[in-house]
């Protein structure tokens, strides 16, 4: 699984957030106007504002998985749109305000740790 944008992890998953609940999630700080792009190859089943969390875009991949990137400045993704891992699909914010990337992957429905995911694309890619 590709990491959606460069930056630096500030939430993992699972840690306390300042609501008092756990995060579903994993959020990363990225660089102004940073691109982002799917995770895994996978269909767009939402790309739009969602309350609370401004754009959002949910990617539908295969073994029930799902895929919630939100804080996204600008989706360039569309409704049904086939995505190729490492596709491009949006742009982070230009401000400081608007660099911060919620990355959320579910499988039924369930969230899990996107985290050690990441970390074996990286590995593998190092060799």
């Amino acid at each position: 699984m590709t990491q959606p944008a460069r930056g630096k992890l500030v939430q993992r998953f699972g840690q306390d957030t300042k609501t008092g609940s756990s995060a579903k999630g994993a959020t990363f700080e990225t660089r102004l106007r940073a691109q982002v792009v799917a995770p895994f190859d996978g269909k767009v089943v939402f790309a739009g504002p969602f309350k609370g969390y401004g754009q959002i875009l949910i990617i539908q991949h295969g073994d029930a998985y799902h895929t919630l990137l939100a804080g996204i400045a600008r989706v360039d993704a569309t409704l049904g749109q086939l995505l190729l891992a490492g596709e491009p699909v949006g742009v982070m914010g230009s401000q400081e305000a608007g660099t911060r990337l919620y990355v959320e992957v579910r499988r039924k429905g369930q969230p899990v740790n996107p985290l050690p995911w990441f970390t074996a694309a990286r590995d593998k890619v190092r060799g």
